[in-house]
């Protein structure tokens, strides 16, 4: 059987990519030579950060806190934090920012603990192979999970019973803007366990074994809505688009 011989026409670009303090923000780069970057790119970026922020202080600022009375159906105030999936998953599917476009489950299979497992954790949910290159933030962000695991699974205001963490992806690439949002999103008591109790702080550990759901959305800015979406309209209702659109379904109807 002949193998498949690569067109060499088809080169993949190298990226580079950096994390903020808390490991929430990715920025990736294909242009490796150049520090600058357009100022619409940056002005594309800086609007996430402002949506994150936002975001997290709603809900950091409505921890523990009613905001309609109480939960009708266990009779308890709501309690959002950033890691609860609930209350995270509201704000996704009502910003209309967002636009979901892959879902699966990673499986976790490590024998390591600590540092490393972290890092291991955070490589497999956004996909990438960073090498002997430390993730600061890994460790930090797996036990903020492990400890919000806690609190949600003995809470009565939890439907589901889910811890989650978000990471906006800001990639630069051949100087077009592309953001993504990844949302990982595991059993509350799985993740109190294996992150809060287990391998995160302990000086060993056998061999751990868990599954995260990976839910990956394209994060649309408002000021990209705003700027293109009436162009967008515009053509849709255009005569003579619909002319064509009508000619393409008669031919489906053949």
């Amino acid at each position: 059987m002949n193998s498949k011989v690569q067109d060499p026409n088809n080169v993949e670009i190298k990226k580079g990519f950096v994390f903020n303090e808390t490991g929430n923000i990715m920025m990736s780069t294909t242009d490796l030579t150049n520090e600058v970057i357009e100022q619409n790119v940056k002005d594309v970026f800086a609007e996430v950060a402002v949506f994150f922020a936002a975001m997290t202080k709603a809900l950091e600022q409505n921890a523990g806190k009613s905001l309609k009375g109480t939960d009708t159906k266990t009779g308890n105030n709501f309690n959002f934090s950033l890691y609860d999936y609930d209350a995270l998953k509201k704000i996704i599917d009502g910003s209309g920012c967002f636009c979901q476009v892959t879902e699966e489950d990673v499986d976790i299979n490590s024998s390591s603990w600590g540092a490393t497992f972290s890092k291991e954790l955070v490589e497999a949910l956004l996909g990438l192979a960073t090498g002997t290159g430390e993730l600061a933030f890994a460790q930090a962000l797996a036990s903020s999970v492990g400890k919000a695991g806690v609190a949600i699974d003995g809470s009565k205001n939890s439907t589901s019973k889910k811890v989650s963490n978000i990471i906006f992806v800001c990639e630069y690439l051949l100087g077009m803007p592309v953001i993504s949002a990844i949302v990982a999103t595991a059993d509350a008591k799985t993740a109190a366990q294996q992150f809060n109790l287990g391998p995160c702080i302990k000086e060993q550990s056998e061999q751990t074994k868990f599954t995260f759901h990976k839910d990956t959305y394209m994060f649309v800015t408002p000021a990209f809505i705003k700027e293109y979406s009436g162009d967008i309209v515009d053509g849709m209702d255009d005569p003579e688009f619909e002319i064509l659109t009508k000619k393409f379904t008669n031919l489906l109807k053949e």
